[in-house]
């Protein structure tokens, strides 16, 4: 079984993923995988963006991300080149998989067509001011980069999610033992009977 599990930056995705990850399922970050797609693609990425997102030999990914997250087209011309990687790695990895479970963990899962690999779909929601608050501490962004974040990741809400999986809106804004009750009575849902501790 896979699940999905998606939602604007910094809603609380990873959160999520771990408590899954704990009771026993298999995780797959998609972002995580952004970086690795990256390396992977880095000639191409350079040939495209310009030496200057380069670095020591690497992409400089605040450098690139100052450059996409600000121009709507350098952020699709930038997701043609690393989304097909990515896509065919994850397919690989859930072909490969011998868990019961996995969870496919991407912000961009609608968008990147992942959502058709799953047979759920979990989105994470938390107020703006509370997912602010978590991008200027995790990311140190200023308003404005905050918002220009915001802008590109307009696609991303619960009304965008394939009517062909059944979906699930989870609100994010409570305590560490709320989300682990909400996983489980996800678990409870898809009949997933590892997930039977309690927190």
């Amino acid at each position: 079984m896979i699940i999905g599990i998606t939602g604007k930056a910094c809603a609380g995705k990873d959160r999520y993923a771990r408590v899954f990850e704990e009771f026993g399922a298999e995780v797959i970050d998609v972002d995580h995988l952004g970086h690795a797609a990256l390396e992977a693609n880095k000639e191409r990425i350079i040939a495209h963006f310009g030496p200057s997102i380069e670095e020591g030999g690497v992409i400089n990914r605040k450098a690139l991300g100052a450059i996409v997250f600000s121009n709507p087209s350098q952020l699709a011309a930038l997701e043609a080149i690393s989304h097909p990687w990515m896509v065919e790695h994850i397919k690989e990895m859930i072909a490969q998989s011998e868990a019961e479970l996995i969870i496919v963990n991407a912000a961009l899962l609608t968008r990147m067509g992942l959502d058709h690999l799953c047979s759920h779909v979990l989105y994470i929601w938390a107020p703006r001011w509370v997912r602010y608050r978590r991008c200027t501490k995790r990311d140190r962004l200023s308003y404005q980069q905050f918002i220009q974040r915001e802008k590109q990741q307009r696609d991303i809400t619960y009304r965008n999610l394939s009517k062909a999986t059944k979906n699930y809106r989870l609100w994010n804004w409570a305590s560490a033992k709320t989300i682990y009750r909400q996983v489980q009575r996800c678990c409870v849902r898809i009949m997933f009977k590892r997930c039977n501790r309690t927190k």
